[in-house]
């Protein structure tokens, strides 16, 4: 485990797969990415793996490999979360930031992934990740950031603020029988249409488990999620550019008659198929494909934002969130009034 502070917050990684584990203000130490799936819920692809964890990623493919592919060693999200992390750069501080860096290299899919971690001298963290082809043909792949939030954190009022926009139901306890139909299915965020009724896709009540799966409109730019438990004072938050992620999963996990896990999961994919299914069928959602490609010896670099923010009783929710190079801005709207919150890159 490794722990990265500063005077305002604490975040840890673990080099075991690809988690993030924890990540609490001084102040208010209720971590959000308090959420695990066990090792014996997952596939057996992964026994030799670990855990899924707070903010882990899927690299590589997402959903089931192909009986091929599992003959042939691919795991269920990837080798990332089976592989011991190595340290690149020892953690160390620059100009009032911490920073370190770490990697993984994968020996069956031969996508390796470097990471730098940067906390600011605030609660915001930059996360830049390179994505490298080790093989002598480009290949489709996908890239998916699973940020998964439970424990003390969620509660049936926990809510989700997000700009995304058109969606249909992914799969859920109910598995979808055709994703033909997904544009003449789909809807728009908030308001979700799942197999056991609709669903206000921002709040946490629902009694079944589902996945909403979101693009967002053509004006927009960024990306953004947030999730607020207004009870415990706390609000976390992504930041991402579209054109590097377009898609928005939300995954709500209910079992045991309560609510275990929420997740934002942006991503360059949003159909939980094989490539096979979607290079011989039109898997397209309103034009946007749900894989991304990556030539041979090429290297994708990704780069995303996340945050903490204390909040008021009264909160309602996000409006909008902007960035320039130096900065995040939060619009907030509480019971009675609008506020305005900056985060510096400092």
């Amino acid at each position: 485990m490794i722990t990265i502070r500063n005077n305002i917050c604490e975040f840890e990684i673990t080099l075991e797969g690809s988690a993030f584990t924890k990540f609490t203000l001084h102040d208010l130490p209720i971590n959000p990415l308090n959420w695990q799936l066990p090792l014996h819920r997952l596939p057996h692809t992964n026994t030799n793996g670990f855990p899924f964890k707070g903010h882990f990623i899927a690299l590589g493919t997402w959903g089931y490999p192909t009986p091929g592919e599992i003959a042939a060693g691919l795991k269920f999200y990837g080798d990332v979360n089976t592989q011991h992390w190595q340290i690149v750069d020892h953690l160390r501080s620059e100009d009032d930031r911490q920073i370190i860096t770490t990697a993984c290299r994968d020996g069956i899919e031969k996508l390796d992934c470097l990471r730098r971690i940067t906390l600011y001298n605030n609660a915001l963290i930059e996360v830049r990740e390179e994505v490298t082809n080790n093989l002598p043909i480009g290949r489709p792949y996908n890239f998916l950031q699973h940020a998964t939030f439970g424990g003390d954190f969620l509660h049936p009022d926990t809510i989700i603020n997000t700009n995304a926009g058109k969606g249909f139901y992914q799969n859920g306890e109910q598995q979808r029988a055709s994703f033909a139909d997904i544009e003449d299915t789909s809807y728009d965020w908030p308001h979700g249409v799942m197999p056991f009724g609709s669903v206000d896709l921002r709040h946490s009540n629902a009694s079944d488990t589902y996945v909403s799966t979101h693009t967002f409109h053509n004006t927009e730019s960024l990306g953004w999620a947030t999730i607020a438990n207004k009870e415990k004072g706390l609000l976390v938050g992504y930041v991402w550019n579209l054109k590097e992620y377009p898609w928005l999963n939300v995954w709500y996990q209910f079992e045991e008659g309560e609510i275990k896990g929420r997740a934002v999961e942006f991503a360059t994919c949003g159909m939980w198929n094989s490539f096979e299914y979607m290079m011989t069928h039109d898997s397209r959602f309103f034009g946007q494909n749900s894989f991304e490609f990556i030539d041979a010896g090429e290297t994708k670099v990704k780069t995303y934002f996340m945050f903490l923010l204390p909040i008021a009783f009264n909160f309602k929710s996000i409006k909008h969130i902007s960035r320039s190079h130096s900065e995040i801005t939060l619009l907030m709207e509480n019971e009675n009034n609008e506020i305005t919150h900056t985060l510096h890159m400092q």
